[in-house]
């Protein structure tokens, strides 16, 4: 069945958590607060730095705990939702014996061969993106970034991730040259932003 790609680009983000909402039998979703929403995980890869590997974001947060992550399940809440519009992919740099961040760069702009990194968000184990690369996020092919110091991933459509059904992101990084300073370990990580819903108990209860 062909997409119609002229009705999706026409409706808000607001509109398309209405949409999911309803076509999983939430229709009270979109009664819910609309919000700035946000969901993030990091991925120690000081062991295997520079070599060619799978990275498999949000599928272990229950381990984890801020600042590496701010959700505890992969997840959203009952009355969350996410309509992904903005992809940020990172590094941070974690001095070992302290525990302090001592900076976060973006990925591409630290390791620029990164770029051909494939990129896929799987929502209960069903593909929603299908192995993108990073060329997108890189400042001189950015689409849509508007400045040639904009690191973000942008999708073409906002896909929106309901509450309650479980979602990971995989990220296939090739060979690279990334090494990591003496006494202090590198974490890589994917951040989702866009519109969201959250809770609002003065109308949900």
């Amino acid at each position: 069945m062909a997409i119609n790609s002229g009705l999706f680009n026409n409706l808000t983000p607001n509109a398309k958590i209405a949409m999911v909402g309803n076509k999983i039998g939430n229709s009270g979703l979109k009664n819910n607060q609309g919000s700035t929403q946000e969901v993030y995980d990091y991925i120690d890869v000081t062991s295997t730095i520079g070599s060619k590997q799978t990275l498999r974001f949000f599928e272990s947060v229950n381990t984890k705990s801020f600042p590496l992550t701010n959700i505890q399940q992969n997840q959203l809440g009952v009355g969350e939702a996410l309509s992904i519009q903005w992809v940020a992919f990172s590094r941070i740099e974690e001095v070992i014996a302290t525990g302090s961040v001592t900076q976060q760069t973006a990925l591409l702009a630290t390791v620029s061969g990164l770029a051909l990194s494939q990129f896929s968000v799987l929502l209960d184990n069903s593909r929603i993106i299908k192995l993108n690369s990073l060329t997108r996020a890189n400042t001189q092919f950015n689409p849509k970034g508007g400045t040639f110091n904009n690191y973000l991933w942008y999708p073409d459509t906002d896909l929106t991730l309901p509450p309650q059904i479980s979602f990971t992101a995989e990220l296939t990084i090739p060979a690279n040259s990334d090494t990591a300073p003496v006494g202090s370990k590198v974490y890589y990580g994917i951040h989702l932003m866009g519109t969201g819903a959250i809770l609002n108990l003065k109308t949900n209860v």
